[in-house]
């Protein structure tokens, strides 16, 4: 799994870490998962470090850009359609993927 920017190995993981979200929830395939990340990555390389990105975690980061990308709705309603769609936490089966996925020798 390619992504179109550079960052370093921590935050690639986290990375590979939501497309397995966005395909685990969102039903898209990898290639589609990655070109999305690409697409909010870039478009927010101005307004996120990646200190953001693992501060939100992968499922949070697979929601903004499932919303922002794809449904591509109102930016100041993300927070209501978290809610709406009840995302306010992340499932347990993503936390468990994410300690065992993030968390490994390097």
């Amino acid at each position: 799994m390619n992504f179109s920017f550079q960052t370093d190995a921590d935050t690639v993981r986290l990375f590979q870490i939501v497309v397995w979200c966005l395909k685990k929830y969102f039903f898209y395939t990898d290639d589609l998962a990655v070109e999305f990340i690409n697409s909010y990555y870039k478009k927010n390389l101005n307004i996120h470090d990646d200190d953001f990105y693992h501060h939100e975690m992968p499922f949070r980061v697979a929601l903004r850009v499932h919303y922002f990308e794809v449904l591509q709705v109102e930016a100041n309603k993300f927070q209501d359609w978290v809610r709406e769609y009840d995302y306010n936490y992340t499932p347990r089966e993503v936390i468990d993927y994410f300690q065992q996925h993030y968390f490994v020798n390097k």
